[in-house]
């Protein structure tokens, strides 16, 4: 709607428009194109259409709406915008004239095609130079005063991208001066961008592989990575290469989370672990994923934990579910994951219970009460160190639990039963690990008593930023201005992001047939005292100001990680990252069970060093026997 404030701007259109026609019809009639006399009746006949022609324009940018948007924010949609209610304009003068509608001897019709084409023009240059000049202006004022309150102290700012992410980047500073940034260059692999310059004392100066020398000849204190649209592996090492320069980094987001894909000063962001170890976002569609889960009642157990909640939300999100039941014992977790599906589901699609896995009577009531057709097991003591201590528990909890959820989904007649598993697993030397071992075997075990359902395992690495994870200890570090604590300066790990890891779980579960072990791809593993130097960094710091303390491996920890035993190879690849592990030797399951019951009487009797003892002898036993697929 039209508003009295907007006078002002009315008055500056009519008169450029006024003068757009005039000078249209000055160039018109240049002495040589035209006759005196007919000059003569041309320039009498103009001022009598000049009123209304211009009434005809701005009516239709009224009618668009023109005077709703602002004039500082003007852009290239604002010259767009302008281009076509002015051309709608030019159809409205000229096409009732050229199918012979117009009025005899009407003055509104008799100015030329040529003086109507050249107005046309002329109108939107006018129109658009001026908004673009007041833009400007207003944002050279903005600046200016916002600069005074700064003190001079700028962060010299490093563009790496000389496309369309980076130039929205540069003007988006450029008119947030205080965030307190300052462009002074760019960097791009594009020798034919070289030497550009992209705004006003921003030029591209080479290219990336240059980045530390200009990093110095800049005297840069940030850098700024703008090209969302980088394939993954490239960002990964441009990410470590920025990173190297022991500047500050940020980025701006990825192609798929950027929002109409306009870059704005809030968008660009600290890089992070996950920009320098994340991988390819998996893809959820698929026939496999909908046959299991579409319209499927789904029960997580462990809902509450890292894994579990992102199993949660994935399939909440992703899969269609007709609903969730969220099963676990820590009644603020669970609380946490139900709030955090209700973007995704309505209430009575979710169902909350507060339970022990260990506690068979508890679960089979739940199970009889929801019925579920698929279950997802990931609830499980995970800490190396505290499973050595507490042996007891990590068996009752991971072995004992994971039978109880195994058998129930049989009994009940659950369609597909999946287990969460670890790397750790794979010839454990700790406590944690082998009670992970004995899970898999215990599901492998429980597939062959109820061959209707599909029981699987699937295998995995570590994960970033889940509670207790390597990255949250030394976050609290830091924050205490503690040293950074690695294990040893050769210890290495398998890495991947919590959703990747959830949606690669759920793909695996869609694509098994049963009785399996699924095997992820971690892909290169990681030395950890590489990744402590590269945290610091991220955080801002140089390596000599924070210290790493080399701590040494404690008991049940290894040197490196395994996803394959050595009775185990991959049988065959499922996708891009899942495999199916291949099994060599049979399993005696009449062995195992008797070992188990014979464990379940000492752990519940509390007996520490008993059970450690008969957890690590059972395993010694078991080596190399495992179920054949």
């Amino acid at each position: 709607m039209f508003k009295i404030k907007n006078l002002f701007r009315v008055s500056i259109d009519l008169t450029l428009l006024s003068l757009a026609l005039i000078l249209a019809t000055v160039t018109r009639l240049e002495p040589g194109i035209i006759s005196h006399t007919d000059r003569f009746i041309y320039e009498e006949q103009l001022w009598k259409v000049l009123p209304l022609v211009v009434i005809a324009q701005f009516l239709v940018l009224l009618a668009f709406g023109t005077y709703t948007r602002f004039w500082r924010y003007t852009s290239t949609s604002e010259i767009i915008h302008l281009s076509r209610s002015l051309l709608v304009a030019f159809v409205i003068l000229v096409i009732p004239r050229f199918f012979g509608l117009s009025p005899k001897n009407s003055d509104l019709w008799a100015l030329s095609y040529g003086v109507v084409v050249l107005d046309f023009f002329m109108a939107v240059g006018f129109l658009s130079g001026i908004r673009m000049l007041r833009s400007y202006l207003v944002n050279q004022r903005n600046i200016q005063k916002r600069l005074q309150h700064m003190d001079g102290k700028q962060k010299r700012t490093l563009i790496i991208g000389a496309g369309e992410a980076g130039l929205q980047a540069i003007q988006s500073i450029q008119v947030h001066p205080e965030t307190g940034l300052i462009v002074v260059g760019v960097l791009d692999d594009d020798s034919r961008k070289h030497g550009m310059k992209l705004e006003e004392g921003v030029s591209v100066q080479g290219p990336i592989e240059d980045l530390k020398y200009w990093v110095g000849e800049l005297s840069v204190d940030q850098i700024i990575i703008a090209i969302p649209s980088l394939p993954l592996q490239e960002r990964r090492k441009l990410n470590m290469l920025c990173n190297e320069t022991g500047v500050d980094v940020r980025t701006i987001p990825g192609v798929d989370q950027l929002a109409g894909g306009q870059v704005t000063v809030d968008q660009i962001r600290k890089l992070s672990m996950e920009d320098l170890l994340g991988r390819d976002e998996v893809d959820m569609t698929g026939e496999e994923v909908n046959s299991l889960l579409q319209g499927r009642r789904v029960l997580v157990t462990g809902a509450g934990g890292s894994i579990g909640k992102e199993l949660c939300i994935q399939l909440a999100k992703n899969c269609n579910i007709a609903s969730i039941c969220l099963l676990g014992k820590g009644e603020n977790s669970i609380f946490d994951t139900w709030h955090s599906l209700g973007e995704y589901l309505d209430q009575d699609q979710i169902i909350k219970r507060i339970a022990d896995v260990r506690n068979y009577n508890r679960i089979d009531s739940i199970f009889a009460e929801f019925k579920p057709d698929v279950v997802f097991h990931a609830a499980a003591h995970k800490h190396v160190h505290l499973m050595e201590i507490n042996p007891c528990e990590a068996f009752e909890n991971n072995v004992l639990g994971t039978q109880n959820i195994a058998q129930l989904s049989g009994k009940h007649g659950v369609d597909a039963f999946v287990l969460v598993s670890t790397d750790k697993a794979v010839n454990p030397t700790s406590i944690m690990g082998s009670t992970k071992s004995l899970a898999e075997k215990v599901t492998l075990m429980t597939s062959k008593e109820f061959p209707k359902t599909k029981f699987t395992a699937v295998r995995f690495g570590n994960v970033l930023g889940s509670r207790g994870s390597v990255i949250t200890v030394w976050e609290k570090q830091l924050k205490a201005g503690l040293p950074i604590t690695v294990t040893h300066e050769e210890a290495i790990r398998y890495f991947m992001t919590i959703p990747e890891a959830a949606q690669l779980v759920i793909q695996a579960g869609a694509r098994a047939t049963g009785g399996e072990i699924m095997v992820l791809d971690m892909g290169e593993p990681v030395k950890i005292y590489n990744l402590a130097e590269q945290f610091i960094q991220l955080a801002g710091f140089s390596l000599d100001d924070v210290a790493i303390e080399v701590t040494g491996l404690r008991e049940g920890e290894k040197l490196y990680e395994e996803l394959l035993t050595s009775d185990e190879f991959v049988d065959h690849q499922m996708t891009d990252k899942i495999y199916k592990a291949k099994i060599g030797s049979e399993l005696n399951d009449e062995k195992l069970r008797a070992a188990i019951l014979e464990l379940v009487d000492i752990a519940q009797a509390n007996d520490f060093n008993k059970t450690k003892a008969k957890i690590k002898t059972l395993m010694l036993e078991l080596d190399n026997a495992k179920i054949a697929v």
